[in-house]
Parts: C-alpha cells; sequence; structure tokens
C-alpha cells in the first residue's frame, strides 16, 4: 500500500531570502495534473513520489505526498519521514509578478513580493516549510536559493532618496529597508493615539467644574491648543478656589463678629442689671448717693422697681 501524508508546502511568511509568495497567486493549473515530489529540489534526480489533492488553505498551501514504497530508496525516505528526520516541504515556483507596492510589504522584509507564480514541483527536506528551502525557476532553469544566487534572481526593494531622508527623519539608517520604515510609522502612529487619547481624558476631566462662560472658552481652545486649554481651566479653577476661600473667610468673619456682638449684648444687658436698687445698696452706695444727688429721677424709678420686687441676679 502506498504511503501517503499531508504537509503545508508553503506559507506567507517572510522567507530567509526576506520575501514572501502570496498563496492566492499561486498557479496551480499544471500541477494538478503532474505535480512530482522530489528531494531538495533535485530535478534531475527520479522523483521519489507525486503530489495529491493541492489546496490552499487559510494563506497556506497544503499537498498530500503519496510514494509507492517499491524500491529500496523510496522506502528509506518513507521511513525517515515517519521517524522526523524529515519534516518539512518546499515549492518549486515560476515567478510572473514580483511587486513592490508599500502596502503588502512586512516588517523585516527586504525583497519584492512575488504576487503571482506557477507552481511545477515540491520537494521534501528536512528543512522547515519555507523558511530555508525555496527553489525559483530562473531563464529557464531551476535555481535551488543559496547565498549567491538570491541577489541575482529576486530584485531587492530600492529606496530612494526621499525615503533615505525619511528613514533618517525617523530615526532608522538610510538603508532601512521600506518595511522597516513602515513598522516604525506603525510605532509612532500607535503612541500618537495612545497620546490622544490621554489628552482626551485630561481634557474631559478639566470642563468638569467650570463655568458656562469658562467651559465655552476652554472648549475652543482645546480644539487648537489643548495644552493651553489645560492651563486656562487649571487658572479658572484656581480662581474659583480663592473666591470659596474668601467666601468662607467673610462668613466666618460674619460669624465672629455676630458672636461678639450677642456677647456684648449679654454683658451689657448684665451690666444694665448692675444699675438695680439692691446692687448698689449692697455692693456700691457710693454710686447709689450719687444718683440720688444728681439724678434724682433715675433713683425715683430705681426706688420704685425695688418696691415692685426687681432684684439684680447673679
Amino acid at each position: 500500500m502506498a504511503f501517503k501524508k499531508t504537509f503545508v508546502v508553503s506559507t506567507e511568511d517572510i522567507n530567509s531570502y526576506g520575501f514572501w509568495v502570496s498563496t492566492s497567486g499561486i498557479d496551480l493549473s499544471n500541477a494538478e495534473n503532474n505535480c512530482p515530489a522530489f528531494f531538495n529540489h533535485r530535478t534531475w534526480e527520479i522523483p521519489l513520489g507525486h503530489w495529491v489533492n493541492i489546496r490552499k488553505e487559510g494563506g497556506k498551501l497544503l499537498a498530500d505526498l503519496i510514494i509507492d514504497g517499491k524500491s529500496d530508496a523510496e522506502r528509506e525516505y518513507i521511513r525517515k519521514i515517519e521517524n522526523g528526520d524529515i519534516k518539512g516541504a518546499s515549492v518549486g515556483l515560476d515567478p510572473i509578478v514580483w511587486d513592490s507596492t508599500a502596502t503588502l510589504l512586512k516588517q523585516g522584509q527586504t525583497s519584492e513580493t512575488l504576487t503571482k507564480s506557477s507552481l511545477f514541483e515540491i520537494s521534501i527536506t528536512p528543512l522547515p516549510s519555507n523558511q530555508s528551502s525555496l527553489a525559483l525557476k530562473h531563464r529557464g532553469s531551476l535555481i535551488a536559493l543559496d547565498a549567491e544566487n538570491v541577489s541575482n534572481i529576486i530584485p531587492l526593494l530600492k529606496l530612494d532618496t526621499n525615503m533615505k531622508a525619511i528613514a533618517l527623519k525617523l530615526g532608522l539608517a538610510e538603508t532601512a529597508t521600506e518595511a522597516e520604515i513602515l513598522a516604525k510609522i506603525g510605532e509612532i502612529q500607535l503612541s500618537k493615539k495612545a497620546s490622544e487619547d490621554i489628552t482626551d481624558a485630561l481634557l474631559k476631566d478639566a470642563e468638569v467644574g467650570l463655568t458656562d462662560e469658562a467651559k465655552e472658552i476652554f472648549i475652543t481652545l482645546s480644539k487648537n491648543n489643548p495644552s493651553q486649554a489645560l492651563k486656562y481651566a487649571n487658572s479658572q479653577k484656581q480662581i474659583i478656589t480663592e473666591r470659596e476661600h474668601a467666601d468662607t473667610a467673610v462668613v466666618k468673619k460674619d460669624v465672629t463678629l455676630t458672636s461678639l456682638i450677642k456677647k456684648g449684648t449679654a454683658a451689657a444687658i448684665k451690666d444694665e442689671g448692675k444699675e438695680t436698687y439692691d446692687y448698689l445698696q449692697k455692693y456700691n452706695p457710693v454710686e447709689l448717693q450719687r444718683i440720688h444727688k444728681e439724678e434724682p429721677e433715675k433713683y425715683a424709678q430705681m426706688a420704685k422697681d425695688y418696691a415692685n420686687g426687681i432684684r439684680y441676679k447673679e
């Protein structure tokens, strides 16, 4: 019975050569009719099997490997796969369209995106997925990518003078890729958004407690100069606080004066009680004698009050 195993043969991750392959852009029409299986893209050797049920799922390209296992070599490959010595698979693609559009770039990308290609073979490999093992057709020949061949067949991203200036302005090296520049801009945008959220919260809090007139001025300022608006709100609240303190002081002063008046009134009432006939007779007869001589009418009233039972109370 033939050996069968499903492999993920390509993903949309950035590979070790600095670009990524669009799964949706891979043409499967030729491979569906005939897709041989090789080891590490050794297309000059006899295929060890073939691939069926090639399909796209969630940005990944999957395929089922079929090996008859009738020869010693085939059985050895099967054994290596089963015991985990060979875990990965890699596609052989014929590039059709390379695209440098900024919206397609991913962080860390250094070469253009392969948006359209045609699948013509798939190899099993001990290297994982498509991270290091990949083959592309170039001028009719299959090129297994390596350090010497990458720059020759993969278009690198190029920055113009303006992009270099932007990179330097962002604090990056002038050799920064467009993806790195976009990533930095993304960080700045996130930081700006966080700052705006904080400012909005501060403005909302600062508005509380302002008078209607001050609030109208505050809102106008906040639209153009949030920092100035916050300073204005703080100054208005300081004025309100000072007024409240002043009002409190006036109230306290009024209370104190009222207390003094009441106290004085009580003292006066108490002093008035000392003007009775019995008090002066007991404690100040000299004053009583003076009133009798100098203020006869008052003396007569005091005597009358005494007769009516009015007495000084301690």
